[in-house]
């Protein structure tokens, strides 16, 4: 069965919502992009956002939305490192989430 998964198209990402709450929770511990903090190169451009940190691994589904698993990072240099290198990029951010207590 999973041999097939991969010619199975998945469906549109609804996109995520987070709640306000969690939002807050998240910005009050980042305070602005955490890219350089962790020292991914590079100087911020664009709006931060808050992006997990987690993978999906693929499955078509989001990891969970929680403080524990998002950051704060801007949109077209840190974010789009992460996104695009992630094996390189998730350990140090989930260092930065152990170190500010954020590990579940």
């Amino acid at each position: 069965m999973s041999a097939l998964r991969r010619y199975t198209p998945l469906r549109a990402s609804r996109g995520t919502t987070i709640p306000p709450e969690i939002r807050a929770e998240v910005h009050a511990r980042d305070q602005g992009c955490v890219g350089p903090r962790v020292g991914m190169p590079g100087a911020c451009s664009g709006p931060v956002e808050q992006d997990h940190v987690r993978a999906s691994h693929a499955t078509g589904m989001k990891s969970p939305t929680a403080a524990w698993n998002l950051v704060e990072l801007c949109r077209y240099v840190h974010h789009r490192l992460k996104t695009e290198h992630g094996r390189t990029w998730r350990p140090p951010l989930l260092d930065y989430l152990s170190k500010a207590g954020e590990m579940p």
